[in-house]
Parts: C-alpha cells; structure tokens; sequence
C-alpha cells in the first residue's frame, strides 16, 4: 500500500537522511585507513580490516534484515539499525587500539550495511512504479553528496585525530535515527506478515530466482568496483608520492563522476530503464581502472581515471540495479529482492577490499616504487578483470517497459 501524500515529504526526509549518513560513513573510511596507518604504524593487512570487519558483518545483517522485513517490516529494521549506528559510533570513538575498533566496525558493518536496502524497500513501496527512478536517484543523489562532503572533508576532520571522522558519523546516525521516528510503519510494523498484507506469501527462495540472477552477478562486480574506489587514495599516494593532506583535490573528479552519474540516474532511469545505464557503467569503471593504473604516473592521467570510475560505479551503485530487481519481483517481495541486490554487493565489496589488503600487505608507506605500491596497482588491475567478468550478465537484463504514467501518446 502506497503511502498518504501528505506523509510523502517526511517519509523521502527520513529516507534522504539515512542516505546521508551511509555516504558519510562510505566516503570517510578511504581516509581513515591511511590516518590510522600513519598513527598507529599498522600495515595495509591490518588497516584493510578496518573495511573487511565492516563488509564481514554486512554478509550476517543484510540477509537477517531481508527475512525479518517480512515480519517486523523495514520502517522498523530502519530505525534500528540507525539505533545500532549510534551506539557503535560511540564505540569507535572510545574503544582502545586496534581491536577495540576492529569490535566498533563490526557492529557498524551489522548497522550500516541493511540500511540502503531498507531505504529502497521503503522507497519502492511507498511510491508508485512511475516515481521510482525518481525516488531512488535523489536517495543516491544524497548519498553521493555526502560521499564527497566526507572526501572533501575528512583530511579536515583526520587532522585532529582519526577517530573525529567516527564523531561526526554518530552524530548524522542521532539525526537520521531522529527523523525515522516519523515515518509511517508499513503493514509488518503493525503486526501483519508484510507478505500477508498483500494477499501472498513471500518465499526467501525469490531472492536467488532465475529473474533476479543477473542483477545478483552485476551487484557482485558493482561490489569490486567499489572496493577500489576506497583504495583510490592509497594508490595516489602510491603512484603520485603526494602527502595524505594534499589527497583531496585528487580526489574531486571521482566525486564529480559520481554526482553526474546521480543525475543521469536521475533523468534517465525511469525513461529508459537499466540495461543501458548498467552497460555504460560497466564500461566506464574498466577504462577508468586501467586508466587510473597503467597510464603514466601524472595527476592529470589519475584524475581521468579516477573520474571515469566514480562515474562508472555511481551508475551500477544509483539505482539500475535496485530498480531492475524492483521490476523482476513482486511488491511484498521488496525486502528480499533490495537484501539481495545489497548482499550480493557487499560479498564483492568484501572479496575486493581482501585481496587488495592481501596483495598490498607489506608493512610500509605507500609511496612510488615501494612494494605496497606495486601490490595495490596490481590488486586493482585483478579488480578489472573481475569487474569484466560479472558484465555479460547486463545481456539478461529483462527489456524496459515503461510505467504507463512515463509512455508518451
């Protein structure tokens, strides 16, 4: 059941701030590595686990999320995973050295990793069909907002002390926690099987169906892409010899790729459907990777890269492939279907951020000519070749229909 118009405006509020502080969270972590490698002396090995903790525990709370959204509902898993959220960020600022935080992580992975399915199970349900790029672009327009607020930002925030990055998340995690106490709570919440309510029962098994298995084999290399976005500041540091507080401006053309594929996700999505958008972002991300890696070593050639690859991932990351799983499953089915695409994601995120550490695992700094640096340009170039793997499967896409309210006469 679609939501009351009137409730539309907070509801999107509530679902806009829990963007915000999972890009926050996303886009800080690429610099707290290094920080805390710089602070504490640890090796690439161990800083990675930092992001393996966290993707690690997603692989446990996305699928738990997905099959209690059946019963609790996800207006209510959202809240408390961003209840989670708090508490853990408040564990990541105290804790002491390095498995105090490593414990941090893992709760923040149980929190943060549900929480964009259960923003696009919210989405999908409270809106109709012919508003759903829409909906799901701006939730990735503001994720991708705050991911490059905290690119632009954390060198600042690190400045003081690693653990000040962890601060400001907890504190967007009590804001966003605030807001979701005013959305509507969906049939689950008000004691009703979400399945029930629309007449049908949800079977677990619809998540691994044969219309869902080409999104799950893209999700899985969206996930490698996105393990080396957040090794692209370690490997400027290691190709370009550059000093960690001068990272920044490297940074901004993969952040601008990132919003302008938002918009394309935006204006496009609801018109022309995913398979296009998907096989384009494919596209870019290789180029953007080889680019970044084996082209000479200049800002100029890294900053090209780097910008193909965040424009490449913010359109496999924006919503395509939410959408395509939106349109293969039914309604009631949302929460399994949004899990999935998010699980699957986070087994490459996780598969991608370990080979990175264990091929980068000498202890070291990352710089020009040293073994860490080498092992991370060959990492990546691994990445790539995984990434061109998972892209045939855009070929099974099914055909875009548009919604009626979107044909034209």
């Amino acid at each position: 059941m679609l939501m009351p118009a009137r409730r539309a405006r907070l509801a999107l509020a509530a679902l806009l701030a829990a963007a915000v502080t999972a890009g926050f969270e996303a886009g800080a972590i690429g610099f707290v590595l290094p920080a805390l490698r710089q602070a504490t002396g640890a090796s690439a090995s161990e800083a990675s686990w930092l992001l393996s903790a966290w993707v690690a525990a997603t692989l446990l709370s996305v699928p738990a999320c997905a099959l209690a959204s059946r019963r609790q509902g996800s207006v209510r898993l959202l809240r408390g995973c961003l209840l989670v959220a708090v508490v853990a960020g408040l564990l990541a600022c105290t804790l002491p050295l390095l498995a105090g935080v490593l414990v941090a992580r893992v709760l923040q992975g149980l929190a943060y990793g549900p929480l964009p399915p259960l923003v696009a199970a919210v989405a999908v349900s409270g809106w109709p069909p012919e508003r759903h790029g829409r909906v799901l672009g701006l939730v990735s327009l503001a994720y991708g907002l705050s991911f490059v607020a905290a690119t632009l930002g954390a060198p600042a925030l690190l400045s003081g002390g690693w653990r000040h990055a962890f601060a400001f998340g907890t504190g967007l995690a009590l804001l966003s926690l605030l807001l979701a106490t005013g959305l509507a709570s969906d049939a689950a919440d008000r004691g009703q099987p979400a399945g029930q309510a629309a007449g049908q029962a949800v079977e677990w098994r619809q998540a691994v169906s044969r219309p869902l298995q080409p999104v799950v084999l893209l999700s899985l290399g969206t996930g490698i892409g996105q393990a080396a976005l957040v090794w692209l500041p370690t490997l400027a540091l290691a190709r370009l010899g550059v000093p960690l507080a001068d990272l920044a401006p490297l940074m901004v053309p993969m952040l601008l790729g990132g919003l302008a594929a938002t918009a394309s996700v935006i204006h496009w999505l609801d018109r022309i459907g995913p398979r296009r958008l998907v096989a384009v972002g494919q596209a870019l991300a290789l180029a953007g990777l080889l680019l970044a890696v084996l082209a000479p070593p200049r800002a100029w050639a890294f900053m090209a890269g780097s910008a193909a690859l965040g424009y490449g991932i913010g359109l496999l990351s924006g919503g395509p492939l939410r959408y395509a799983a939106a349109r293969v499953l039914p309604r009631e089915a949302q929460g399994l279907a949004q899990g999935a695409v998010a699980w699957i994601t986070d087994l490459g995120l996780l598969a991608g951020s370990l080979v990175l550490g264990h091929v980068a695992g000498p202890a070291g700094p990352a710089e020009p000519g040293s073994a860490a640096g080498a092992g991370i340009e060959q990492a990546l170039l691994v990445a790539a070749a995984a990434l061109l793997l998972c892209a045939p499967a855009l070929l099974r896409l099914p055909a875009h229909t548009p919604p009626p309210a979107t044909r034209q006469a």
